[in-house]
């Protein structure tokens, strides 16, 4: 990150403080040679090392207040030193002063660390130190440290080094005519909303805590300077990207850097809804690994009929995946059996069915083996009613000893009511022209009961299970009563609730 003092030979003040120079040695993507570095905040100085001396991307300059972390020098022989040459110490006074960032171990004090200056770049003169450093438990790591002195002149060349085979290491140099001052940092900015995985477009706002302060951002994952694109205004973000942004004011150390992933699912491109493709035949079939919408993985080739096809040898990785555009109602498919080289071939089958509102996290629907699933014939599969938030449907050979299993004849119905033409909703399911919006059960989640509240006579309530089994039935619940779950293992569970006015879905979560 660039700092927001860059110009050499122009004294800048700061709160009484005049800046000569300063380097924060950038920001490294690798361990880089001096002399291949191209990171540094002022072009007009020359920036030398010998040996192997180079710009570190670790131990970031955190032991001191005012430490801008990131890069920084290794010195770590007698051999290896880092040069600066064109400086402009021109001062009217006589206390311009060096000072920086000293990274040492637990032994030493700071006296083997060696600054030298010359005017000519052919003597140099020692430097001392104005402090000796601590030894002991509790001293390693970063220090600011001062060189006391520094004489004024137009282009005046330093040296530092190392007087022994030690570690050291350098960061946050400053020249200043005068005593350095510790400037404030500017607060990390934060953006709004967070990063994480949307549907559709996102509007985004970055804002900092610190009044006046100037905002850079980038949103291809580099790290941003002052050379970035600056926020003015609300970013409209429709595709995956990582934002990362800084802040900066004048008189105050830049702020730290702000991080945030986005990914964003593009719902144009997803399945419509109802989806049905049972109208697939040996002579007029669909090919469903290329209809839009869906994703396979390690598939075999369809059959004729239009089914897919999962081989056992790609058990644990063939897979495909709807992907849907809204909210979904009930879920069938239909599932058969093909033995492989003998007439018992077909064994060790586990086929999951799993739901998700984001690809990342799995909710188990079904889940078949071979016990369930027919050699004989298309066996019929559902109906298993999904998340509202469900926006994927996934269909996973998880295992699979011998024979391949057939898959086809998908329908998912659109959660939704269908309007009978009289004002009424035949459904009752989530219509947002409903005068009385269906109630949602409370607690949720819950442990050993729950209530729901559905303002009608001769309801009958079921609850299934991930797998689509009915775990309870309930008949004329009357408002404000409590039903009994006690016993259920914990998971995600579906209620069905059908009314006079149709059928109601909800999910619920047994802890």
């Amino acid at each position: 990150m660039a700092s927001l003092i860059i110009i050499l030979g122009t004294a800048t003040i700061v709160n009484a403080q005049t800046v000569l120079y300063e380097e924060n040695m950038g920001t490294p993507t690798a361990n880089t040679l001096i002399q291949n570095y191209t990171g540094w905040q002022n072009n007009t100085v020359t920036y030398l090392g010998n040996g192997t001396c180079d710009i570190r991307t670790s131990s970031a300059s955190t032991g001191y207040s005012g430490a801008s972390g990131g890069g920084n020098v290794m010195i770590n022989d007698t051999v290896k030193w880092f040069q600066i040459s064109g400086l402009n110490t021109t001062s009217n006074n006589l206390t311009v002063k060096l000072y920086c960032g000293l990274r040492k171990t637990t032994a030493e004090n700071g006296s083997n660390f060696a600054v030298d200056f010359s005017t000519d770049s052919l003597v140099w003169v020692r430097l001392p130190m104005e402090d000796t450093l601590p030894t002991g438990t509790g001293t390693s790591g970063w220090h600011r440290v001062c060189f006391p002195n520094l004489p004024s002149h137009p282009h005046l060349h330093l040296r530092f080094y190392s007087l022994t085979n030690v570690d050291y290491r350098l960061d946050d140099i400053k020249i200043v005519d005068g005593d350095e001052v510790v400037l404030e940092t500017v607060a990390t900015p934060t953006c709004t909303p967070a990063g994480g995985t949307y549907y559709g477009t996102q509007q985004v706002d970055i804002e900092c805590a610190t009044p006046g302060a100037s905002i850079y951002y980038t949103l291809d994952g580099s790290v941003p300077d002052e050379s970035a694109n600056i926020f003015a205004g609300t970013l409209t973000i429709n595709s995956n990207c990582t934002l990362k942004a800084f802040a900066t004011k004048e008189n105050m150390h830049p702020s730290n850097l702000l991080t945030a992933q986005y990914v964003i699912i593009d719902t144009n491109s997803l399945v419509e809804l109802p989806f049905d493709i049972s109208g697939n035949s040996d002579s007029t079939h669909m090919d469903i690994r290329n209809m839009p919408g869906f994703r396979s993985n390690k598939l075999g080739s369809s059959y004729a009929n239009g089914s897919v096809k999962f081989e056992a040898k790609n058990a644990g990785s063939a897979a495909l995946t709807a992907h849907l555009d809204s909210a979904p109602g009930i879920l069938s498919f239909e599932v058969k059996g093909v033995k492989g080289g003998s007439p018992s071939a077909y064994s060790g089958i586990v086929f999951l069915v799993s739901e998700s509102a984001d690809g990342i996290q799995w909710n188990t629907v079904a889940s078949l083996n071979e016990a369930d699933i027919s050699t004989d014939g298309f066996s019929h599969f559902g109906d298993y009613p999904l998340n509202e938030e469900t926006r994927y449907v996934r269909w996973l050979l998880a295992a699979a000893e011998s024979g391949n299993t057939q898959l086809n004849n998908i329908v998912i119905t659109r959660h939704e009511s269908t309007d009978p033409g009289d004002g009424s909703d035949n459904s009752g399911i989530d219509n947002p022209s409903n005068q009385n919006p269906t109630p949602n059960p409370y607690p949720n989640p819950t442990q050993a009961y729950f209530t729901w509240n559905l303002c009608e006579e001769g309801i009958v309530i079921r609850l299934y299970d991930a797998s689509g089994n009915m775990a309870r039935q309930w008949s004329n619940v009357p408002d404000g009563e409590k039903l009994n779950i006690t016993g259920l293992a914990p998971g995600y569970y579906i209620l069905n609730a059908t009314t006079r006015s149709g059928r109601i879905s909800k999910s619920l979560i047994v802890r």
